[in-house]
């Protein structure tokens, strides 16, 4: 009984690590065809500073998620990024597919600067690569709206936002 318990604890663990190996080649495939479409393009930031546009970002936190909000009753991941730099006269697309698009492309969160967006794929319904945003505010700490916390700082170190980390753009 207890070699078979052993038996399908292996198979299990082993079909976890097989599978978790065939998703990371399948983003790798999808950042590749997302680049293709288009990345890189450049925004004006009309010498706004990242600590600026940092400090209005952490204006929200506490504040609900809102699918499609952007203000104090409630806002989602992209509507962050969007309020944000609005803020400062800055124009940004709204969605984060969109937002994924402009700067400097950063594939490695170590090569991550304070002020950066940080994107992820963490909706599995959801057949966007690009599904989620923040500002990464540095020591592998970012900014973001959750759908179950609201507006919250969390690590880019802990196993589930660093499973879902697709790459990084620099506006500045």
């Amino acid at each position: 009984m207890i070699i078979r318990y052993f038996i399908i604890l292996f198979i299990g663990l082993f079909l976890i690590s097989v599978s978790s190996e065939a998703q990371k080649k399948r983003y790798k495939r999808q950042v590749k065809k997302y680049k293709k479409a288009g990345i890189e393009n450049p925004i004006n930031t009309n010498e706004v500073k990242p600590e600026e546009v940092m400090t209005s970002a952490r204006y929200f936190l506490g504040v609900q998620h809102k699918m499609g909000g952007t203000g104090h009753d409630g806002l989602d991941c992209s509507g962050l990024i969007y309020v944000s730099f609005e803020k400062h006269g800055i124009q940004v697309p709204r969605t984060s597919t969109k937002q994924g698009r402009v700067g400097k492309f950063i594939p490695s969160i170590n090569r991550l600067q304070y002020g950066d967006m940080v994107f992820f794929h963490m909706n599995w319904n959801r057949k966007q690569l690009v599904n989620h945003v923040g500002f990464y505010l540095g020591g592998m700490e970012f900014i973001h709206v959750s759908s179950s916390k609201g507006c919250t700082i969390s690590r880019l170190d802990d196993e589930y936002w660093k499973k879902g980390f697709l790459f990084g753009t620099r506006v500045w």
